[in-house]
């Protein structure tokens, strides 16, 4: 009985071993490795392997089609690897390429969202810094195209609000580049061209707050004057945005004050001293006219106080004397 359970036991012995030579011989001849054994992902799907060579394989059809000419279908094919497999190699290459074709097509707003996907989703891409410098200079390109045609008054194919997304992207793809202060403050430029008091007024507020060691910093703060003062000319509180524009430009020169924008800025101090002086003779002259001796006075001496000499001086201290003032 012993003897009989031995073999039996051996018998198992020999048939596992044999079992397990005969695996190893299978593995072997089918020239298996590691990196062919399917890897299934966390939902349970394709293996990660068969992704890979599938988005391989597509990404080397798009670019026969496009070594061919045929870039209606090269696009097609770079857009399936972006749908399908978002998250390989292939993805990023055919972001890249879809966005060069784009680009030389002078699609410029479809080329810059083709870059953004290359820098929102493969930051390992050697074309990463490529697009982070193309993006800006599409960017930068649409937003000179507002610029310079709204003093011809040519309509251009992105609208502002287009602009101001590709460059507030410029903007957060580097943060903390020189980059990012020149794409904030050019969106103010935009606004301002369009005629968006508002909307430019806020765009140069977040240069002054969060770029204010930046070049750009001082350009905003003398175009924050321009359009308050233009709104005063414009506008019913022409007193509250001459005071804006009056603080805005003293700021700028003490803030900056070997800036090139200084010397532009105290030229507009004065400028708006003399309007000041100017506004208030007027509405002296406005109560005399109308008998309100009082009135007329307390304007009168308010020019003689803002000035020591000049023709509004000498004619408000005559009209101080002849209304019996002293």
């Amino acid at each position: 009985m012993r003897m009989n359970a031995s073999l039996s036991f051996s018998i198992f012995q020999i048939n596992t071993l044999a079992s397990i030579s005969l695996g190893a011989v299978m593995l072997a001849s089918c020239g298996s490795s590691e990196s062919d054994i399917p890897l299934v992902n966390s939902s349970g799907g394709n293996s990660l392997s068969k992704t890979s060579t599938a988005a391989n394989s597509l990404l080397a059809q798009g670019r026969a089609y496009q070594s061919a000419g045929n870039t209606r279908k090269a696009l097609s094919t770079y857009h399936a690897i972006n749908s399908k497999y978002p998250n390989t190699v292939s993805s990023g290459e055919a972001s890249f390429a879809k966005a060069q074709i784009l680009d030389k097509q002078n699609e410029t707003f479809k080329a810059f969202e083709a870059y953004q996907e290359l820098i929102a989703t493969h930051q390992a891409s050697p074309h990463y810094g490529t697009a982070i410098k193309r993006q800006e200079t599409l960017a930068h390109a649409a937003a000179d195209g507002v610029i310079k045609n709204n003093f011809l008054g040519m309509k251009t194919r992105i609208g502002p609000e287009k602009i101001e997304k590709m460059l507030s992207q410029v903007r957060d793809n580097a943060p903390q580049a020189p980059s990012a202060a020149k794409a904030q403050y050019t969106i103010g430029r935009v606004w301002q061209q369009e005629g968006y008091a508002s909307k430019a007024l806020a765009a140069y507020k977040k240069v002054d707050l969060n770029y204010g060691a930046t070049k750009y910093a001082p350009e905003a703060l003398y175009q924050t004057g321009e359009i308050l003062v233009i709104k005063a000319e414009r506008g019913n509180q022409n007193k509250a945005n001459v005071n804006r524009a009056r603080n805005i430009y003293q700021d700028l020169t003490q803030r900056y004050p070997s800036h090139k924008r200084t010397a532009d800025a105290r030229k507009r101090l004065a400028m708006l001293g003399g309007q000041d002086i100017q506004r208030s003779y007027d509405v002296a002259e406005f109560y005399r006219n109308k008998g309100q001796t009082q009135s007329a006075l307390f304007y009168y001496r308010e020019v003689l106080r803002k000035t020591k000499n000049g023709a509004l001086h000498n004619q408000a201290k005559q009209r101080i004397a002849e209304l019996g003032g002293q």
